[in-house]
């Protein structure tokens, strides 16, 4: 790596570790992920909420991607489990399969929660955007372990691109990727996490903070970024 002409990053973590590593000054960039924004279309969104039991009047709280241990949904599903009974309307939407799967169904059955926990497992990629678009409040409660650390899923993106919200953990990589700003809305741990979509509800804010999101991502779409990829690649010749 120190004596690479260029060192590319995909985010701001990332970028930190390579100067951990001796790559320092000019030669060191940092190309985000792309996203399509125009797959995102609201026209979408009526369509997955009636085939999914979902009233307009829900508020839907979403998670996509494989279903890992150390994901938060176990948590969050138990929190909204235990929810008071004028939240009925908050409801979790997750797209895939993975670890706490037979945990999510035995929540889902022992609770009576199958029309607020609504598990789909995977679907193909094209479906993706349908889904993010008939949620409300998109989902990264994992925990802070190694392997989250310092990572920034190019869901988080998506769900920025399609004018989502989005509640994260205050994992270190995010928080350096998006900051305090209201582009992430952080908790410290997933069973914070339908506490602070019950706020966002409440307050009416939810269309507001998923403007923000959209707003910063709006750089990122693909043509910009390849543009930029052009240009370093230039830059290296």
């Amino acid at each position: 790596m120190k004596n690479a002409d260029k060192v590319i990053s995909i985010n701001e973590g990332l970028r930190e570790c390579t100067i951990q590593m001796g790559k320092r000054g000019r030669k060191k960039r940092v190309t985000r992920a792309d996203v399509e924004l125009e797959s995102f279309n609201p026209a979408d969104r009526d369509a997955i909420r009636r085939k999914h039991g979902i009233n307009e009047e829900d508020a839907v709280l979403f998670f996509m991607g494989w279903l890992y241990s150390f994901s938060g949904l176990k948590e969050v599903a138990m929190e909204l489990a235990g929810a008071s009974e004028k939240h009925r309307s908050i409801k979790l939407l997750t797209l895939g399969k993975g670890d706490p799967w037979d945990t999510l169904q035995d929540i889902k059955r022992e609770s009576g929660l199958d029309s607020r926990i609504i598990t789909v497992g995977w679907q193909p990629y094209k479906e993706m955007p349908k889904y993010i678009v008939a949620s409300d409040i998109s989902l990264l409660p994992a925990y802070k372990n190694e392997v989250m650390k310092n990572i920034v899923p190019i869901k988080m993106y998506e769900y920025m691109a399609a004018g989502k919200p989005v509640i994260a953990t205050s994992l270190p990589g995010i928080m350096k990727e998006f900051g305090n700003d209201n582009r992430v809305i952080y908790v410290d741990r997933p069973e914070d996490v339908v506490k602070k979509a019950v706020e966002l509800v409440e307050s009416g804010s939810i269309e507001e903070e998923g403007r923000k999101a959209g707003k910063f991502v709006e750089k990122y779409s693909w043509d910009n970024i390849t543009d930029e990829f052009e240009g370093i690649l230039e830059e290296v010749v």
